[in-house]
Order: C-alpha cells, then sequence, then structure tokens
C-alpha cells in the first residue's frame, strides 16, 4: 500500500527511483574534562579545525564558481564569516580555558545556544541559516576527530537522496549523475540548498517533516515536485500514471520550445505577458530558458542576509548583471522586504513581538534610511543599462509612498549633481500586499506608475491567517470571495486608470489560477519557472470571454469551498490532458 507525503517545492521537477536514507547531519560529541596543562593542546587542535574547515570552504567556493557561477559560490561567503567571527572565535576560546572542557564539547554548546537563538525568532529567513551554522560545526567537529562521514559526492548508483536536511556544501557536492532529486523534513524555499538545487537543477520537496520516518532505505519512491508530494512504495498503477506524466510534461516542454519566441496571446488575440521571479541573479537563466519576458519581481533580500551589509556597489553590480541580460525587457527590482530581525547586523538590538505586523519592507526601510538610500541609488545606476522599475513592498499609506518617493528624487538629484547617469523617467511602483492598499487603489494611482499584487501577503492579511501556521493552514485560500472581490477591484480600478498591473504572487504560478486572473482583468503574470509552460499553454487556448464568464459565475457563490469545486470542474473539462494541484 503506497504512502503519500506533502512538501514545499524547493526545485521542480517528476523523478521516480530508489530512496537512500542520508543520516550525514549525525556527528558524535565527545565530552570529557582537560586539565590545565593540556589547554594549550586543545586551542591548538581547534586552531588546526578551524585552518582545515576554511580550508575546505574555499575548495567547495571554487568548485562552484567553476561549475555553476560567482554568486553561487557567494553563498560560502557567510560560512567564512561565521568562521572568522571574532566573538566566536574568542567564545570558544575562553570556554575551553575556563572551563577546561575539550573543543568539540566547547564548540558544539556555542552552536546550539546560536541555534537556539535564532529559533526563538519568528522568521523563516532567518531560522534557514541555521542549516548554515550546523554545516559548520558539522565540518569543525569532524575535522577535529580527523574523520569524513559518508559523502554524496561517492554515491555509486541512482538514488533519489531522503534526509533530515541537507547542508549548502552537501547539495554542492552531490554526485549529479547519480542524485535524481532529494527529499527533506526540514527547510524551505528560501533556505541555501533549496537555492543551489534550484540552480543545480536537481528537483527537491524541502519542509517534509516526516520523510525519514516514512521512508525506509531501499524503498521505490515518487518525487513529484511539481505538486509537492511524494508516494512511497507506489503501485504499478500509480507508476504508470507518473511515467505517463513525465512523458506528457516532456512533451509540453518540446511544444513550449517550439513556441518559446511566439507571444502568449489568447484565442481572441489579447496579449498576457509572462514574466520571472528571481531571488538571486543564477535563476535568470533558467527564467529565460523558459520563455519569460522580462522580470516582474526581483527579489533584493539575498544582498541583504550574510553577516556584513552589501554596500551600494556590490548592489549596483548585482542589479546591472540581471538588468543587462534582459534588456530590453523589464526587470522590477523590489526594495528590501525584511525586517530589522532579518538582517544579521540588526538580531542583537531588534526584537519583533509580531514579524508580520511589525517595522518590515517600507517601514524598515524609511526607518533606515543608511541602508535604503544606498540601495535606491544602486537600482538607479542600474536602471542606465536596461527597462529598470523600481517597487516599494507593503506600502500601506499614501504617506509611506509619497516619504519613499521624496527620498527616492533626493537620490536623484545627488546622482545628477554628479553627473552619474540613470534613467530618469524612471518607472515606479508599489506592490498591493495590504488590504489597505487594495482599498485605496484609486487614491494611489494617482501616485504610481504601475502596481503589483503580491497575492501570498494579501491573502494573509485579508483572512488574518498566518501562511505558515499548519493549525489553521484550511483556511488561507485564495479563492475566498472576500480575496476575489479585493482582486477584482484593484484589476478594475488600475485598467480604467491606466495604470500597469502585473500579479507575482504564487497565484500568478499556478496553472489552475491562469484563466481566473485572467477573467478578473490580469494581463501581466510573474512567477517561478516551474509552470511557465503549462501557463503559456492554458493562455493560448482560451478566450477573455470564456474567462470573464467564469468568473462572474464563481463570483455569485458564497462558499470557498463552492468556488473551488466550480473552478476545478471549468479546468478539468477543458483541459483533460492538465494535472492541476
Amino acid at each position: 500500500m503506497s504512502k503519500s507525503i506533502e512538501g514545499v517545492i524547493a526545485s521542480p521537477g517528476i523523478v521516480i527511483g530508489k530512496a537512500y536514507i542520508y543520516r550525514g547531519d549525525n556527528i558524535i560529541i565527545p565530552k570529557y574534562n582537560i586539565t590545565d596543562d593540556q589547554i594549550e593542546k586543545e586551542i591548538k587542535r581547534y586552531d588546526e579545525s578551524l585552518a582545515k574547515t576554511k580550508e575546505e570552504i574555499k575548495a567547495i567556493q571554487s568548485q562552484i564558481a567553476t561549475s555553476l557561477s560567482n554568486d553561487m559560490a557567494d553563498i560560502f561567503k557567510s560560512h567564512l564569516m561565521v568562521l572568522e567571527d571574532p566573538y566566536l572565535d574568542q567564545k570558544v576560546r575562553e570556554t575551553i580555558s575556563k572551563e577546561k572542557r575539550n573543543a568539540e564539547w566547547v564548540l558544539n554548546d556555542i552552536t546550539l545556544q546560536l541555534i537556539q537563538s535564532l529559533k526563538s525568532i519568528e522568521d523563516e529567513y532567518l531560522r534557514e541559516r541555521i542549516i548554515d551554522i550546523s554545516d559548520i560545526n558539522k565540518r569543525l567537529i569532524n575535522n577535529l576527530q580527523k574523520t569524513h562521514d559518508e559523502s554524496l559526492a561517492d554515491l555509486k548508483e541512482e538514488v533519489i537522496v531522503i534526509a533530515t536536511d541537507l547542508t549548502p556544501s552537501d547539495t554542492a557536492m552531490m554526485n549529479k549523475k547519480y542524485v535524481l532529486g532529494f527529499i527533506t523534513d526540514r527547510g524551505g524555499r528560501t533556505s541555501h540548498t533549496a537555492i543551489m538545487a534550484r540552480a543545480l537543477e536537481i528537483p527537491a520537496i524541502v519542509g517534509s517533516q516526516v520523510a525519514t520516518s516514512l521512508i525506509k532505505h531501499g524503498d521505490i519512491i515518487i518525487l513529484d515536485a511539481i505538486h509537492g508530494k511524494v508516494i512511497v512504495n507506489p503501485s504499478r498503477d500509480e507508476i504508470n500514471e507518473y511515467e505517463k506524466y513525465r512523458e506528457d510534461l516532456k512533451q509540453l516542454e518540446d511544444e513550449l520550445a517550439a513556441i518559446i519566441e511566439l507571444p502568449s496571446h489568447t484565442i481572441d488575440n489579447e496579449t498576457i505577458y509572462i514574466y520571472g521571479n528571481i531571488e538571486i541573479p543564477d535563476e535568470m537563466n533558467i527564467i529565460r530558458d523558459h520563455g519569460a519576458q522580462g522580470i516582474g519581481l526581483f527579489r533584493s533580500e539575498f544582498l541583504f542576509l550574510d553577516k556584513s551589509l552589501p554596500d551600494e556597489e556590490k548592489q549596483f553590480e548585482e542589479y546591472k548583471k540581471v538588468v543587462e541580460f534582459f534588456n530590453p525587457h523589464p526587470v522590477t527590482i523590489r526594495t528590501l522586504d525584511i525586517g530589522g530581525d532579518k538582517i544579521y547586523a540588526f538580531t542583537k538590538q531588534y526584537k519583533e513581538r509580531n514579524p508580520f505586523l511589525g517595522c518590515r519592507a517600507i517601514r524598515f526601510s524609511l526607518e533606515n534610511e543608511f541602508l535604503f538610500r544606498p540601495q535606491l541609488r544602486a537600482i538607479l545606476r542600474a536602471s542606465a543599462f536596461g527597462n529598470v522599475k523600481l517597487m516599494f513592498p507593503m506600502i500601506s499609506s499614501v504617506e509611506e509612498l509619497l516619504k519613499a518617493k521624496s527620498i527616492l528624487y533626493e537620490e536623484m538629484e545627488n546622482l545628477q549633481k554628479l553627473g552619474i547617469p540613470f534613467n530618469q523617467n524612471l518607472p515606479v511602483g508599489i506592490m498591493i500586499e495590504v488590504p489597505s492598499a487594495a482599498i485605496n487603489i484609486d487614491i494611489f494611482c494617482k501616485y504610481c506608475d504601475f502596481f503589483s499584487v503580491g497575492t501570498n501577503d494579501l491573502v494573509q492579511y485579508t483572512l488574518a491567517v498566518d501562511r505558515i501556521s499548519e493549525k489553521i493552514a484550511y483556511l488561507y485560500n485564495p479563492l475566498n470571495l472576500a480575496v476575489l472581490r479585493l482582486l477584482k477591484l484593484i484589476a478594475d480600478v488600475s485598467n480604467q486608470n491606466n495604470i500597469s498591473l502585473s500579479i507575482c504572487g504564487e497565484m500568478a504560478g499556478e496553472p489552475k489560477y491562469t484563466m481566473l486572473l485572467l477573467g478578473l482583468g490580469y494581463r501581466q503574470l510573474s512567477m517561478s519557472s516551474a509552470f511557465m509552460y503549462q501557463i503559456k499553454r492554458i493562455i493560448r487556448s482560451v478566450t477573455i470571454e470564456e474567462c470573464k464568464d467564469m468568473v462572474n459565475n464563481l463570483m455569485q457563490l458564497d462558499n470557498t469551498y463552492d468556488i473551488e469545486n466550480a473552478m476545478m470542474d471549468v479546468l478539468n473539462k477543458k483541459f483533460p490532458n492538465l494535472f492541476f494541484k
């Protein structure tokens, strides 16, 4: 009897294969006391381990820079920064000397304390740095003991790797010839491991919670990183079904290759623009190869998650790289969309009781102009090299927008005085992800060149549902009538005022919502690469009129489940060969 497990799609794809249980994250910590005359020797052991670990990290960096890119290699900069942190280094030395404990014991305790402090922060980005800290700790302890545990580089047959978690270096050193994909109990889409998986194009599901409990070594499994599920010991019928589905996907990809240069038109000749969402520059090749006509959301947070804050020049180079790559297509760069609790330099002095409702996104930027102004200058400078659009996140009031624009105009004047080129007609827009912004959309039309709807937060704030809470996850549904009414209001008012409008939340990247969004009035969809081919196929198979008819019928219903069932009936009849999550 097969079992099914669900998780978060880290890197898309479907593979069928044998499970390989990877226990590489398990380390043994010897604990013993040392005498006064052994202290110097113990610190020397620590020094040797530290030097060896730095060598290993630099070797991985070099390998990744050669096989992938310098951007992916930069993920390991944060590892080196932790190893070179004078506070942590001093704490290890002092603890060994004062408490007279062996280096492994001391190192592990200090690491656990650091991890515990990160766990207490209600923030996905920062919690996902825990695996980076664990990675460093494991390497240091292995080098102290001069042991080498199992490596995914040594595999000799094709397998799907199952692990509690994988470190970035585990992922980087995978033998891609034999690793079909991987599944972890922990982790999320923004972890360094997930980013590495996407860059390596290895199908992956993370955050399954129970994979290592329910899957045994040698089990046959289907890893479906299109719909976010895993089938353990599938029946022959299930294997046949997925093998056919893989063939259908391959056929769809071949079809896309034939139409990739063609515009995405509906049957009645309405142009729909497909843009990409990226978290790091290295994803831009994948996005373009899937037919994206530019970048609808370039998240800038990756630059701010290391120990040292990025200067203007570093940001400028990263933005410029993407802008030149996609020129003349648009690249929409969103200013920093995290709070102080996510930025290393602020973690000791900044504690949010409720990060989702606290000083995050534009609020944080306006409170910290020393970070905001260099970012604005970097984006402005990049605008001289292509088609840049600048977007402010989580705007909830006109006052916030006017203050942000005022700072932007000041930086424009400063660059002008210095003779530094930039696009003086740079389009400026906002994310619509807070109900107050949606309700006042007519007012925001006076001050914006474009809008982009962030459905993830808009749904969360409209329904008062924490979207990462397992207990109330069933309430988080974009098809709630209140959400649909807000989405229609945004589209109607924007279109009436000729304001460019896109949608960049998860709804935009799920094929089952494509007809719905077209019927609501959206003509620009921004998404990850996973479903671009399916969405383009749907667009080219429908008329706007039939999409509008579907929406009108759905909005006559009161119950969310009735709305979902009615929508799925339409989709399954019209697209019987497509899988809808």
